[in-house]
């Protein structure tokens, strides 16, 4: 009797022990990750679809987005004439030719719940293309699940239409495409597509520019420099033969000035502090700094190499028949930061801005090498202040907190990792 319930009592235990070595295996290893990221996107496309029949829709700028591109259809190219329901025309060309198109299929922008579709299915290829990149980069389960958790985002996608969701995708492709050396030449067509959407989107240019010197020397980052200004022309060309100084002065306004109602990261500095000159001077100086740092001595160590040896080595006269093929880690973590420091150094974020760098803090989480809890802990910190409106002192602080806390282990990590191979 004693001996049948210690054997029963250890077949417990064993299988109590392959039941936690299963549940460990699923959440922390590569294992079932394709099945993982099919059932998330499964998910994501019900769950999304539902939320659109169910949740009320919020007009905030679509109509005004549909107002602006209205006045370039009917034949207006002075972008000092071009005004919508909340205000001037302010977003480059690439804006104005996609949501014309969008204008046309939705009938004038009046079918709201078809646009909401459209913007479905933006959201839906965008989550695909980034589980993607995250199985090549060996992203734990556990953390990629974090992609279908935000109130927020979801919002942003179908629920406002913002644009920022357009330039998103674009930004995405790019990167995919730096991933891969046969595809990283059309990485700057891409990034300049999303820039031409948002001007968001040049927060990843420093990281781009790495990356083309790093993969092809000075020819593929010239080329590049190259494909993202002539692009960014072609687009613009029935306004800038018209009204140029219009039309670069408005669609690439730098010196814009924020509204502090809005502001969700800096609430609780206060107005006047919020609107000196001053504070935006050391956000611009604390904004270089960091991406100095980045680029002259933690983005070469992902290579095992310095500064210096990058450069040497791109300015050489030597043809190279392909790119050096880059790491999906190096490249996500390179466009990442750069991006990171230009969210954490914003003037300000307004709350479509989430969409900006959300997909992007499973990677930035685990590469912090923070424990698990404590990566846990920045999500929700960020997520929930992200979700409160309108935004409070105490949700402001804990957003700079999250931020700064996630910034300075991610620059940490870099800093003292030694990479496992040199990259090719």
């Amino acid at each position: 009797m004693v001996a049948r319930k210690g054997r029963r009592m250890r077949a417990d235990i064993s299988l109590s022990r392959q039941a936690r070595d299963f549940m460990a295996e699923i959440l922390f290893t590569q294992r079932f990750y394709s099945a993982i990221a099919v059932l998330l996107i499964v998910f994501e496309t019900v769950a999304t679809f539902a939320i659109i029949r169910r949740v009320s829709y919020t007009e905030i700028d679509w109509k005004a987005y549909m107002q602006e591109v209205a006045g370039v259809i009917s034949g207006e190219r002075n972008y000092t004439k071009l005004q919508g329901a909340t205000g001037p025309l302010v977003y480059p060309a690439g804006f104005v030719w996609i949501f014309g198109l969008l204008w046309q299929v939705t009938d004038r922008g009046k079918d709201i719940r078809l646009a909401q579709y459209v913007f479905l299915g933006i959201y839906v290829a965008t989550q695909a293309l980034v589980l993607l990149m995250y199985k090549r980069a060996r992203i734990p389960p556990v953390l990629v699940g974090l992609l279908v958790m935000s109130r927020r985002l979801h919002s942003i996608y179908v629920l406002r239409l913002f644009n920022d969701c357009v330039a998103t995708a674009f930004a995405y492709m790019a990167i995919f495409a730096m991933c891969n050396r046969r595809s990283i030449q059309w990485s700057g067509l891409l990034l300049s597509a999303g820039i031409a959407v948002k001007m968001n989107v040049i927060l990843m240019l420093p990281g781009a520019a790495f990356l083309w010197w790093r993969a092809g020397g000075w020819r593929l980052a010239l080329t590049q420099a190259a494909v993202v200004v002539g692009s960014q022309v072609a687009v613009a060309v029935p306004f800038l033969l018209t009204y140029p100084v219009e039309y670069v002065t408005r669609a690439f306004d730098l010196g814009r000035q924020f509204d502090f109602k809005w502001t969700v990261n800096w609430r609780f500095i206060g107005a006047p502090v919020f609107y000196s000159s001053q504070w935006a001077l050391a956000l611009v100086a604390a904004h270089a700094v960091l991406l100095a740092m980045l680029g002259l001595i933690l983005w070469p160590k992902l290579s095992a190499s310095t500064a210096w040896s990058i450069l040497k080595s791109g300015c050489s006269t030597r043809r190279r028949r392909t790119p050096t093929m880059l790491s999906t880690e190096e490249v996500l973590l390179v466009m990442f930061s750069a991006n990171f420091v230009g969210i954490v150094c914003a003037r300000s974020l307004h709350y479509q801005f989430y969409a900006w760098y959300f997909h992007t803090l499973p990677f930035l989480l685990h590469v912090s090498r923070l424990t698990l809890p404590l990566q846990l802990s920045v999500w929700v910190a960020i997520e929930y202040a992200w979700n409160i409106y309108p935004s409070t002192t105490f949700s402001s602080a804990l957003l700079a907190v999250a931020h700064t806390t996630l910034l300075a282990a991610i620059m940490w990590a870099m800093a003292s990792q030694k990479p496992k191979r040199k990259a090719q």
